[in-house]
């Protein structure tokens, strides 16, 4: 008799861990180990009467059938969940792939990201499609930054050429140009430095401020000297209205043409110094009128 409640009362604790594990656990393969260890040891006690057995038996079993229903579910959905996160990843593939060959580089560079952020967002596949997918991304985002990169690269280069003749070009005007010695020369060779200056193109930001100041440097001394001879001499005051008028004419072309190369912020210097020689042009007409 005390073998058989031994038995009965062992079976009714694995019944019991079975119950706890088929309404709860959802750790599907340590609980399903579990199940399949209870079993086993279920099998090996012996000397329980048919009818008590059954009825222990009917505990384990609906406990095991609950958690594989539990279990079956759990995975259906995953299953489901993946094969959503494939289709989506492959949505975000196809617009990779239609963007890999733009040359449009910070709008494509800004969307490269946020289709990052909604791959991450999307989950994970399955898993013998997920690293396949990924790599249909990568290589599609791949394609893109590579050539973005070459392209700076050429740019960068380009830029470097560009700085080096404007430093040429530069040392040439300043040993070249003296308005103290001929102000109209001067000017003239101003006017073809300025010329050869805006055709170079763009430079390395590094070296935009430097050169820049020592071209404002060169066209300063003209102005100076300009500035002297007006206050020095006292030639016909129409002349020198017109000449003034027309400097700010020749400065609004320049910018006009710097306008239609693209170089807006050139063109706008040049306005600003139209404007100046504007307001000299007045000044000068209001003195006559004022006489």
């Amino acid at each position: 008799e005390a073998p058989r409640a031994a038995a009965i009362a062992r079976k009714e604790e694995l019944a019991a861990e079975a119950e706890t594990i088929g309404a709860e656990s959802t750790q599907w393969k340590t609980s399903g180990d579990r199940l399949r260890a209870i079993l086993d040891e279920w099998k090996s006690i012996k000397g329980i009467d048919r009818k008590t057995d059954d009825v222990l038996w009917k505990r384990y079993a609906k406990a095991r059938d609950a958690f594989n229903r539990r279990r079956g579910a759990h995975f259906a959905e995953l299953d489901r969940v993946r094969a959503g996160a494939k289709a989506r990843k492959e949505e975000l593939i196809a617009q990779a792939e239609e963007l890999s060959s733009s040359t449009d580089w910070g709008p494509t560079s800004a969307r490269f990201r946020e289709l990052l952020g909604e791959w991450k967002a999307a989950g994970r596949a399955p898993r013998d499609a997920d690293e396949a997918l990924w790599q249909r991304f990568k290589a599609a985002q791949d394609v893109f930054f590579a050539a973005r990169n070459a392209t700076a690269s050429e740019r960068d280069a380009e830029f470097a050429a560009n700085g080096q003749a404007k430093l040429e070009l530069l040392a040439t005007a300043e040993a070249a140009i003296d308005p103290a010695a001929d102000l109209e020369a001067a000017r003239r060779e101003f006017r073809a430095f300025r010329d050869k200056w805006d055709e170079i193109g763009k430079v390395p930001r590094e070296q935009m401020h430097s050169l820049e100041s020592r071209a404002r440097a060169l066209e300063k001394r003209i102005r100076d000297a300009e500035d002297a001879q007006w206050q020095r001499t006292d030639p016909e005051a129409q002349a020198r209205a017109a000449q003034f008028a027309d400097r700010a004419a020749q400065l609004e072309e320049q910018a006009r043409k710097a306008e239609e190369r693209g170089k807006a912020r050139d063109a706008a210097k040049l306005r600003e110094q139209a404007a100046q020689w504007h307001e000299w042009a007045q000044a000068a007409q209001t003195a006559i009128d004022q006489r």
